[in-house]
């Protein structure tokens, strides 16, 4: 009776996450039409919920699951602990980079004064304090304030204040004047101000984890209602606008400069995948101990986690990815909608995250088609809705951003995608080279216009990209300022991109194996009469079931995602390494199967699973926490 309760709660609490989450949306396309600012108070009212519900509906399905299925309660608390842990993991390094960090210079009036970022000069005349402000540093300043004598001055101030919309760029200066306190004695200045730590002075737009510099300005502009063009520099309609999206929902609740904000979303869809991934290994293996180890070796993986942590685009094209296959599955149902349109509409979400998601797309296709246990002609209707589903959902869903933040750029969604096509097939590289010479990531650190990373070396070695990364030099002996014995040096943070090379080089046995796998379980299938079109015989697909399904899944999956852009290179497209973040789950399954075959030795596995975590580790982005000297032999 209580797990029924709980079902009920559950299924309500979906379909109203899934209705506010549709309402926000809609009340940005809203937004951009009207410009209303009331609007932005009706998107915050609904994100707020939107969180809560979210939050409830875990609960209550965990709750659910708990009560419902008490033989699994061991799986349960290890799906709810490694999520937690992942979260928990995201919140620590959420806000680092900041947005901006305040500092104050202090003077006296009359007398030029500075530190590293900026330089203050002032005159008085009677009982008017003239001030100007430099900005001889190399970070953007905002939100500039004067007090003398420790209290706050009053007066006309700057004649164009520097803010957070606006700041005050290297090089340039503003000044303005201030009434002298009422007493005319002063005594000493404070200027106090913001310098902006995750802003590109150079394209003068928000954002430092790797491309966030591109998404996070695109997320403001939908905020705003800024109308978009093919050649606005803050819009980058190459990519659907999905992820922008839901990066500008957070700004709403918790403020367009706030770093922590443009990385919320990402980070949530990040760690729940796991719990996904879970459900899709088991339900697929029929094997808890496939599904534990799957789980844990996505969470493990450095490149995931590093995509998690930035307002990038990969991490939720992923998630809904990895949900069409959950729902797939476990069957999922709601209303009249089956298991195959339910996978249909999120994979046509997934297309709105990123338009690579159409590898996600054929994937599942080709797995629905070659191993659904279903006739040949229910599986080909059942691909059909799949693909129906995912060209609706994507058609209207990028139909509503090109009616009201698009036109007259595109006015219809089959013009966006031909721009997305035309853009994609415009990134072609003449020559083997890395940047700056081309668009290519370089292979190895400091070899500017040396050799660049390809696809092949996604699966064999690169050094790793630092997407953001800052070091600490510590003097231990320092005499009057003179560094004595010399110093020694650590990152401070640092973000990486590249993927747990541990977890990765096992393609090169699992991928075989699994192919072996599959191919024989292919050759014994047996053909039936529902081949042909009669009803109530055999399976089509006899055999193919537990170990062999699984290993066929994480074949299938990393072949579509890897395979594609070995062809893109061959034919001269640039491609760059996040490019695999889809396939990484897959590779997560793959090692997963090789470690779990009774010829492996099992103590092996949790040797194995240490070696990967100290990988994962060595890269984590923030080891404030770790005392100095190790951090230097780390080196990372």
């Amino acid at each position: 009776m209580k797990s029924g309760r709980l079902r009920a709660a559950l299924r309500i609490l979906l379909v109203v996450v899934f209705v506010d989450l549709a309402g926000l949306l809609l009340v940005l396309f809203a937004h951009a039409l009207l410009s209303a600012a009331v609007l932005v108070t009706v998107a915050e009212a609904l994100f707020v919920p939107l969180v809560f519900l979210s939050v409830a509906s875990i609960l209550v399905g965990t709750s659910y699951a708990w009560a419902s299925f008490p033989q699994h309660r061991r799986a349960i608390l290890f799906v709810v602990a490694i999520t937690l842990v992942t979260l928990l993991a995201h919140a620590y390094i959420m806000g680092a980079p900041p947005a901006s960090s305040g500092a104050t210079v202090s003077g006296q009036p009359g007398v030029t004064f500075s530190d590293s970022k900026l330089t203050v000069g002032s005159t008085v005349a009677g009982s008017v304090l003239t001030l100007s402000v430099d900005a001889t540093g190399g970070d953007a300043i905002a939100n500039v304030t004067v007090s003398g004598n420790g209290q706050p001055l009053s007066g006309p101030g700057f004649s164009s204040p520097p803010s957070f919309s606006d700041p005050l760029q290297p090089g340039q200066s503003v000044a303005g004047d201030w009434n002298l306190p009422a007493s005319g004695n002063l005594t000493s200045l404070n200027v106090s101000y913001q310098y902006l730590t995750c802003y590109s002075t150079s394209s003068k737009a928000y954002g430092c984890i790797m491309d966030e510099v591109f998404y996070v300005p695109e997320a403001m502009g939908i905020l705003s209602g800024q109308h978009c063009s093919t050649t606005a520099s803050e819009c980058h309609m190459e990519h659907p606008y999905l992820v922008p999206a839901l990066v500008a929902g957070g700004m709403a609740v918790f403020g367009e400069y706030n770093a922590a904000s443009w990385r919320v979303m990402p980070a949530l869809l990040g760690s729940f995948s796991l719990p996904l991934l879970f459900g899709v290994a088991w339900k697929v293996s029929g094997n808890k101990r496939i599904a534990y180890l799957s789980t844990i070796l996505l969470a493990l993986d450095v490149m995931f986690f590093s995509q998690s942590s930035g307002a990038l685009l990969d991490i939720p094209e992923t998630f809904f990815g990895i949900s069409a296959f959950f729902a797939y599955f476990v069957g999922l149902r709601v209303w009249k909608l089956d298991k195959y349109v339910i996978s249909g509409i999120l994979l046509g979400v997934a297309g709105l995250a990123k338009e690579t998601a159409i590898f996600f797309a054929l994937r599942f296709l080709t797995y629905l088609i070659c191993f659904d246990p279903e006739t040949r002609r229910k599986r080909v209707y059942a691909s059909m809705k799949v693909a129906l589903a995912l060209v609706i959902v994507f058609a209207i869903g990028l139909q509503a951003y090109d009616s009201t933040l698009a036109t007259p750029a595109v006015p219809t969604f089959v013009q966006h995608v031909e721009y997305i096509l035309s853009y994609g097939s415009s990134l072609i590289a003449k020559q083997l080279a890395c940047q700056p010479t081309t668009g290519y990531w370089c292979k190895f650190a400091n070899d500017p216009g040396g050799p660049p990373i390809l696809p092949t070396d996604w699966i064999l070695f690169y050094s790793p990209v630092a997407y953001y990364a800052t070091s600490v030099s510590v003097c231990p002996n320092s005499v009057n300022g003179t560094c004595k014995g010399g110093q020694y040096t650590y990152v401070g943070l640092a973000y990486y991109g590249v993927t747990n090379l541990l977890e990765t080089w096992t393609v090169f046995i699992w991928v075989p194996l699994a192919a072996f796998v599959v191919y024989n379980q292919l050759r014994k299938r047996q053909p039936s009469l529902d081949q042909y079109g009669f009803e109530g015989t055999a399976e089509a697909t006899p055999g193919v079931t537990g170990d062999s399904k699984f290993a066929a899944l994480a074949l299938v999956w990393f072949l579509w995602n890897y395979l594609p852009y070995i062809a893109l290179f061959v034919d001269g497209r640039v491609t760059y390494p996040f490019y695999f973040v889809p396939a990484i789950p897959a590779v997560a399954m793959g090692a997963t199967y090789w470690l779990t075959r009774d010829w492996f030795p099992k103590w092996l596995v949790w040797v194995y699973v240490a070696m990967v975590f100290v990988f994962f580790f060595v890269y984590f982005p923030e080891k404030g926490f770790l005392p100095d000297w190790l951090r230097v032999i780390i080196g990372h």
